[in-house]
């Protein structure tokens, strides 16, 4: 099976093709590629290729820099992983390790000199020489051992970073709507008509994420089973391309990983609610019409729905939370409650989005009651039956 970022992939024609870096010019790699009526095939001839005194010519001093190994990363992940990752990788090096590991040559980093630049990111490597959070700089220190991974990959002197140090992050502080607003919450949205008290209940009784609830068209729900399929996503990311007349572009993909792409059955009055306002397959359900909404413009709407309703201060995301915390607390399997939300494990489900409230621990912690008493109730009820 072919494996992501192996750059192996299946031709039109039926053969596998494997893509490898053959040389460098001037830190840009040159490709060489080879075919094979298997992927295995592929893959051995690959191997034998790259053994070639060609494929890992000395590279010269330019190519000896980290920005240039950067740059020839970029250059081989292009296309085999998504373009909002890529655009990731792009800005993260952009605006965070080429400014303070750009022009080092890489037989003199090491973990000191990494981790030099941790410090400078959580101190000054943000806009105005503002920190960056500790989440951020984490990312960044992960896209720096990536690239030095492929440097290793083909035949650089790249430093061994087993021994960085990551900050330590916040613990992070999840939010769910109290009852209470949950349950005004639900009176007002079933109540009403409009495309932003539908796309909110959809992921109040769903748990979908914001850029999930944008992709969904009206041919994504399966009336006579019930049934809402998760297939596509939409984001903003930052348009790269040469020709490009903004610095950004909206675009609508798979979502990223395998489980997120799933089917949640709905509840009946949830079905009943989107039949109401079924419109022609082909159309989007927040927008009604051929072309997604934006989620930061949904998101605006949200917070408006929010103030004049009364319900407080909460992200979006705090609906997804207030929907897995409920489904817990009306007796959903774990694994079932994953599946549903998406995650790839069911730890990250207990981990993140499983939040019983004070009631319910109560509730289990007056089932801790010492053997000794509940046998003293027992003897004594025996007596009283006996007298």
């Amino acid at each position: 099976m072919p494996r992501k970022g192996e750059n192996i992939f299946r031709r039109r024609d039926g053969r596998w093709e494997a893509r490898y870096i053959r040389k460098y010019e001037d830190g840009k790699p040159k490709y060489g590629y080879v075919y094979g009526k298997s992927y295995a095939e592929a893959k051995e001839r690959r191997k034998k290729a790259q053994a070639a005194p060609e494929t890992f010519s000395p590279p010269g001093q330019r190519a000896g820099t980290f920005s240039a190994l950067a740059a020839m990363f970029l250059a081989d992940v292009r296309f085999s992983v998504r373009e909002s990752t890529y655009t990731l990788y792009n800005k993260t090096i952009k605006n965070y390790l080429v400014p303070y590991l750009g022009g080092c040559l890489l037989t003199k980093l090491d973990c000191a000199a990494v981790n030099g630049l941790a410090r400078w990111l959580l101190g000054n490597g943000g806009k105005k020489g503002t920190g960056l959070s500790p989440k951020t700089v984490t990312d960044a220190l992960c896209v720096a051992k990536e690239i030095f991974a492929f440097g290793k990959q083909n035949g650089y002197a790249c430093p061994n970073l087993d021994g960085i140090r990551y900050p330590q992050k916040k613990a992070r502080t999840t939010e769910i709507f109290a009852e209470e607003n949950r349950r005004e919450m639900e009176r007002s949205l079933l109540s009403a008509e409009d495309g932003v008290s539908l796309g909110v209940l959809l992921t109040l009784f769903t748990g979908l994420r914001l850029g999930e609830l944008c992709g969904l068209r009206w041919e994504d729900v399966d009336f006579g089973r019930k049934v809402l399929s998760v297939r596509r996503t939409v984001e903003r990311i930052a348009d790269l391309s040469p020709d490009r007349g903004a610095k950004t572009k909206l675009v609508v993909s798979e979502p990223k990983t395998e489980s997120s792409v799933r089917r949640i059955p709905l509840p009946a009055f949830l079905a009943e609610y989107l039949l109401s306002a079924r419109r022609e397959d082909g159309l989007y359900i927040l927008s009604g019409r051929e072309q997604p909404t934006e989620p930061h413009t949904f998101y605006i709407r949200y917070k408006r729905y929010l103030k004049r309703n009364g319900l407080g201060e909460h992200s979006f995301h705090a609906l997804r939370h207030t929907f897995a915390t409920l489904c817990m607390e009306r007796g959903f399997d774990v694994k079932s409650l994953s599946e549903i939300l998406g995650h790839a494990s069911v730890t990250t489900t207990l981990k993140f989005y499983v939040h019983p409230n004070l009631e319910e621990k109560r509730r289990q912690m007056e089932a801790l009651t010492p053997d000794c008493l509940s046998d003293r109730a027992e003897n004594g009820e025996e007596n009283g039956e006996e007298n």
